[in-house]
């Protein structure tokens, strides 16, 4: 009866990652649909904003005691995210969401091999390296995407990198209320560059709707899936399921925006989700997933999933 139960656990616990990296990845599509209304930076303030203010609440933010111990490493976590985010979505505004995706992920894979204990585990960061060139446009090819697109992407994936980093100390200091302190951060160090790109004339209830339902899909949504899912999810499983973000990101752009992919596009993006599965599951390599924070003996909050799902 116990394995019939760990079995359904488990099962719950890896269609509860596929649904929230779905909604990560058509939060995205949504996001990017309204860039001709609204800017990519405002974009990102507004709904890291209310992300924020969703959490506050559903994590209980008033009981945190802040102190001048914990407020640094709060405060680097914020301006992590923040990056992150801004960066990603200016990325999407000019290059397929699939790509920006996987140019992102090079950064917790280099994080993973910068861990490693083994030289041989470098090969994962050649091929990643490999699977970046077949992205770039050539003078010999017709493919057409924009190089700071692409540019964006790498500094979205360095923020990235460091979010894992830096979020591990700060997941140690707040546990689950850690992603709602980060973006409250995010949001306000946002602020002044979504004054200077906000306008009041480009809202309308349709838009604010779309907003409201960018930061369900993108944040509160797939936090709550991943953060029940790795309780019954072995990290690495879940490395390996999280591997092919670009994929599902690549089908939501085709769907949803009809965003069109070449074949060395679609052979680079494999390559490089090739690269992060082989990193997880590599013995010598501490990955970006398998970086847990054990908050009791029940519980775990994992890195990268938070900040999958404040992407």
């Amino acid at each position: 009866m116990r394995s019939l139960i760990n079995q359904n656990q488990t099962l719950f616990a890896v269609v509860a990652i596929i649904v929230a990296m779905l909604s990560i990845t058509v939060g995205a599509s949504l996001a990017k649909s309204i860039f001709s209304f609204i800017k990519p930076e405002s974009v990102t303030f507004m709904r890291l904003s209310m992300a924020a203010v969703m959490l506050f609440f559903v994590c209980r933010v008033w009981e945190v005691k802040i102190t001048g111990q914990n407020i640094g490493s709060v405060f680097v976590y914020g301006l992590t995210i923040a990056g992150m985010n801004l960066f990603f979505y200016l990325a999407i505004k000019t290059i397929p969401i699939g790509v920006a995706l996987a140019v992102e992920l090079i950064g917790p894979l280099l994080v993973a091999i910068l861990f490693s204990k083994h030289k041989s585990d470098f090969v994962w960061a050649i091929l990643a390296a490999i699977g970046i060139y077949l992205l770039i446009p050539n003078a010999s090819s017709n493919v057409v995407l924009d190089s700071r697109g692409l540019v964006y992407a790498a500094i979205a994936g360095f923020f990235w990198g460091s979010y894992i980093i830096v979020g591990k100390k700060a997941g140690f200091q707040h546990g689950v209320k850690a992603p709602a302190l980060g973006l409250i951060v995010a949001s306000m160090a946002l602020l002044p560059v979504a004054v200077n790109t906000f306008s009041l004339s480009d809202m309308s209830i349709e838009i604010m709707g779309l907003l409201i339902a960018i930061a369900l899909l993108s944040s509160l949504i797939p936090l709550v899936l991943e953060m029940q899912a790795l309780r019954h999810l072995p990290t690495k499983t879940y490395g390996v399921l999280t591997s092919g973000e670009p994929v599902l990101g690549a089908l939501a752009g085709f769907f949803i925006l009809n965003e069109q992919l070449v074949i060395t596009q679609s052979i680079g993006i494999s390559i490089i989700v090739f690269a992060s599965i082989a990193s997880v599951l590599s013995p010598s390599v501490m990955t970006t997933k398998n970086v847990a924070l054990k908050i009791n003996d029940n519980s775990a909050v994992e890195v990268k999933p938070v900040a999958e799902s404040l992407k």
